[in-house]
């Protein structure tokens, strides 16, 4: 378990929402360009992750509009945050838009071990 200090955010600490610009994606299907941008999408992700510059990622269960993916990433700046963010295929391939904020992990617990994998 670790707890933040609030006091002492971190500056390199960055979060970005994703978020579906075709709806329908969520309730009718994706086309098969959004699969092929999805399948992009998901190994940047994974190369991300290795390097360690993703913290944490994760999506929404729901398959309404207001579903959502978050990603936390370190970056030397918002600058190199956003570009990160940018370069992300689905978001450079419209498939999502994406916004970025300054973030503060503040609890972090561990993980349950049968949700996911150790590579």
């Amino acid at each position: 378990m670790k707890i933040a200090i609030p006091t002492k955010p971190p500056n390199n600490v960055f979060a970005y929402t994703l978020v579906a610009t075709r709806p329908a994606m969520l309730t009718e299907g994706a086309t098969d360009e959004e699969k092929a941008v999805a399948a992009r999408h998901w190994k940047y992700s994974i190369e991300l992750l290795k390097r360690g510059t993703i913290v944490f990622g994760g999506r929404t269960m729901i398959t309404t509009p207001e579903s959502f993916a978050i990603c936390v990433i370190r970056a030397e700046t918002a600058d190199a945050a956003r570009a990160i963010m940018n370069a992300d295929p689905a978001v450079s391939g419209g498939v999502f838009r994406a916004t970025l904020y300054p973030f503060q992990p503040m609890l972090l617990g561990e993980w349950p071990a049968d949700t996911a994998h150790v590579a």
